[in-house]
């Protein structure tokens, strides 16, 4: 019956009329914005190559379900999701030849960019074995109101107040992606553009385009001579051609400033609006000369941009999607362990997320693995494929490098205490040291050394352990030269003297 009985919302618009319309919008009486919104996006040679590049850059995405910790029901739950999201069914109500899988389902939650709203109906579906999956609806705006707060569903054309949602579609079975509803504005700056900019411009172009001729003759008026004269001005088909009886001649009519015309810039000056409201800056290829936002200058706008979107369709498929599947599987009221994330793009400076890993790891500070693939933006490996093992150490000696071992998400306390008994208790690795840094480390290794000599173990344990609380200060104190500082660092941190600690008491013990 839609189809039936549409009507082009953009035929006879005037200034008054969208103001009545945006009224109506804000009283939750959304169909007339809606349909209007809609083709304005569809037909606008600005507006819709911008939602178009909002929505590519979303569906462009790579999309993970993360669990929460390293649990059997995280894993679980994990799996569960999974299922759903790889074997969902997205479709268009008006149109079902528009179907697809989930990236069809991120463009057109991306419509709530747009319009505010994105509606979908969700048709949940049980999966073998003891899965749920879903076929999610796309129904447009136009079938909402929202007098109330809250979109309701109108059942037939003639409504003005529609049914809830958790009623006509029964609880759990809708889901509403809500976004920045930027057409509100973009409908405005349409409004100068194309009913009064571009429009005033194409009569401008037809009516002076091509000068008017005044044709001149002395034949008298309504003779032959004459007559002639008019069908060769005629001929022309302009609306400016005049005819008087002064000699045989024509002439092209100029008009005073009639050769600029002000609706170029109007135009212009639109576009450029609606780019700002839809990307934060001029398309870069509307960029010109010093007064142009460029490519350059808007790609970082559109990269927060592009994170506020990913945001948006994480946290609506989370409330609407992963609760209801992990309830159905598990049971009522159990919350979900794990959780779908569109993956923005990664903004991370690599070299001092490593440090920074690598000093909490040291610390003694834990680091979820999901943390870090979610931060580096490594998916997880899927269940038979090839792991990456930890390369060796340059020089062969098959000691984990830093960076390895940040990938293993800690390191390798054995490797260390043994690291440390050859670096620490054994004189060929002061040998390595000059004569100026062993002379700089002296304080440090003769406590080491008396510690070493101690033949009481649970002694050897304090002692070690207050050298350990003391190091920072003796840092600053002997090592004043910031390589020696560094490369004693990684001779003695924290975990090298826990495990020195150890060997040298079960030494002493024995």
């Amino acid at each position: 019956m839609f189809r039936l009985t549409y009507a082009s919302p953009i035929r006879g618009i005037t200034p008054a009329r969208l103001v009545a319309v945006l009224d109506a919008w804000e009283r939750g009486q959304l169909r007339e914005a809606a349909l209007l919104w809609q083709k304005i996006l569809d037909r606008d040679d600005q507006a819709r190559p911008c939602d178009a590049k909002r929505r590519r850059a979303v569906t462009g995405l790579e999309w993970e379900i993360l669990p929460v910790d390293d649990s059997p029901e995280a894993a679980e739950h994990k799996a569960a999701l999974e299922a759903c999201y790889n074997n969902l069914t997205a479709l268009n109500a008006l149109n079902e030849h528009e179907r697809g899988g989930v990236r069809l389902l991120f463009r057109q939650m991306m419509s709530a960019v747009g319009l505010r709203y994105a509606a979908h109906e969700i048709v949940w579906q049980p999966a073998a074995p003891g899965g749920l999956t879903a076929e999610f609806r796309f129904i447009p705006l136009q079938f909402f109101e929202n007098t109330t707060g809250r979109l309701r569903y109108l059942t037939t054309d003639a409504e003005l107040s529609g049914a809830e949602l958790d009623e006509f579609f029964g609880e759990g079975a809708w889901m509403v992606t809500a976004g920045e509803g930027l057409m509100e504005a973009t409908s405005v700056a349409w409004m100068f553009k194309t009913p009064n900019g571009l429009k005033a411009w194409v009569n401008f172009c037809e009516k002076y385009g091509i000068p008017g001729l005044h044709g001149k003759t002395n034949a008298a008026q309504d003779s032959a001579e004459w007559d002639a004269m008019k069908d060769a001005l005629s001929g022309f088909g302009e609306d400016l051609a005049i005819l008087t009886n002064d000699g045989a001649s024509i002439t092209p009519i100029e008009i005073k400033n009639a050769g600029t015309s002000p609706h170029k810039d109007l135009v212009d000056r639109m576009d450029r609006a609606i780019s700002r409201i839809w990307l934060g800056g001029d398309l870069a290829t509307m960029s010109a000369g010093s007064q142009a936002v460029g490519s350059q200058a808007q790609t970082p706008e559109l990269e927060n941009l592009l994170r506020d979107d990913a945001a948006m369709i994480t946290d609506a498929l989370q409330h609407f999607v992963d609760r209801r599947v992990i309830e159905y599987r598990f049971g009522p009221g159990i919350a979900p362990k794990a959780y779908f994330k569109l993956l923005p793009p990664a903004e991370v400076n690599v070299d001092r997320e490593l440090k920074t890993d690598e000093f909490l790891l040291r610390s003694g500070v834990e680091i979820a693995k999901s943390d870090l693939r979610a931060r580096y933006g490594r998916a997880e490996p899927k269940a038979g494929e090839d792991l990456a093992t930890v390369p060796a150490a340059p020089g062969g000696t098959g000691l984990p490098t830093r960076e390895a071992a940040l990938n293993e998400n800690a390191f390798r306390l054995d490797e260390l205490a043994r690291l440390g008994r050859e670096k620490v208790f054994r004189a060929e690795s002061l040998a390595q040291l000059s004569a100026a840094q062993r002379s700089a480390l002296a304080p440090l290794v003769d406590r080491l050394r008396e510690i070493e000599g101690m033949e009481d173990g649970d002694q050897q344990d304090a002692a070690l352990a207050k050298l350990q609380r003391d190091l920072p200060q003796l840092y600053r104190a002997v090592l004043r030269d910031p390589a020696v500082a560094q490369a004693f660092e990684e001779i003695l941190g924290t975990a090298l003297i826990d495990g020195a600690a150890s060997a040298a008491a079960k030494q002493s013990r024995a």
